[in-house]
């Protein structure tokens, strides 16, 4: 029986570790393993990035195109390569209007764009995009479109609830004012 159980074990481990995406990009496509074509599709899109890494030293990319600035990280990376998939990540200062609260009410009428409260107080966003294979240029144009209207629609509710609050305008921190 613990010979049937370590077997399984090392099929589950199996499994995880062939996810990596370890074969080349292929052309026209973008791929978390191939950071450039991340960042030459972002470009394309006149989304203005900037290469840089986090801080574990796995590729990041800055930009500061759209409404909020934003970063997108590299995540399944083996030693700083042959990531597996993107996060795409926006960070707002902590404030009182930046709660938990907040956060549910987006996460509970909205699919692809998750909201949450870091340890520091932060109110993050997020979206994340797995790229094992490749995307196309198309599905990654399409990715980019999501996270804008993603970002447009957030902007939207949070300016709806701030409108409601009888909150003093200079304790709410609003993100994109």
């Amino acid at each position: 029986m613990s010979l049937l159980i370590g077997g399984v074990w090392l099929l589950l481990f199996a499994g995880t570790a062939s996810a990596q995406d370890r074969d080349p990009c292929a052309a026209d496509m973008v791929c978390a393993s191939a950071p450039q074509s991340v960042f030459a599709a972002m470009e394309a899109a006149e989304l203005d990035p900037v290469m840089a890494t986090d801080g574990i030293g796995d590729p990041m990319i800055e930009s500061d195109a759209e409404a909020f600035h934003f970063d997108v990280y590299f995540y399944g990376c083996e030693e700083h390569r042959n990531c597996d998939s993107l996060r795409f990540e926006v960070a707002f200062s902590p404030g009182d209007f930046n709660t938990i609260e907040l956060a549910n009410d987006w996460n509970a009428s909205k699919r692809f764009l998750q909201a949450s409260v870091k340890e520091d107080g932060r109110f993050a966003l997020a979206y994340d995009v797995g790229t094992i294979g490749g995307l196309n240029q198309r599905n990654f144009a399409d990715v980019l479109d999501w996270w804008h209207s993603m970002l447009e629609e957030f902007q939207e509710f949070v300016q709806q609830r701030v409108s409601v609050s009888q909150t003093e305008p200079e304790t709410v921190a609003v993100p994109g004012k």
